[in-house]
């Protein structure tokens, strides 16, 4: 729903030559991005965060989005199909505000503290620990 809206630009993921690795450079060319899977949270949840955009994310019952830690207004911006164009909306009409900015930060912040490998790798010893 979002793609449809006149101020979104949307690239496919290959079309573009910012693909696999290069994939953040594209992200740090866009103040704000959108991160928005009905079912199940996806990657863009962790990289646009980390490559400092200002993330408008789609919280769901379904997508578990909320189990990621980020909080609503503070470092990132929670959507939903009955909210996103008011929210949108809400930063269109004062884009300047230094708030986005240091929510941007915050959601970097987070990003970067919570969802690296030293994290991931953590978590996996967690997970052969409970089945030996």
């Amino acid at each position: 729903m979002c793609n449809s809206l006149p101020y979104v630009d949307y690239t496919t993921t290959l079309g573009h030559e910012y693909v696999g690795d290069k994939y953040p450079l594209l992200l740090q060319k866009y103040a704000t991005a959108i991160a928005a899977t009905t079912d199940i949270y996806t990657m863009k949840y962790f990289e646009m965060p980390a490559a400092g955009c200002l993330t408008f994310m789609e919280i769901t019952d379904k997508n578990y989005g909320k189990n990621l830690g980020y909080r609503d207004g503070e470092n990132a911006i929670f959507i939903n199909e009955k909210n996103y164009k008011e929210k949108f909306q809400e930063y269109l009409s004062d884009i300047n505000n230094p708030k986005w900015k240091e929510m941007a930060n915050l959601g970097r912040d987070h990003a970067m503290k919570n969802f690296n490998n030293d994290k991931g790798i953590e978590s996996l010893v967690e997970l052969i620990k409970e089945f030996k």
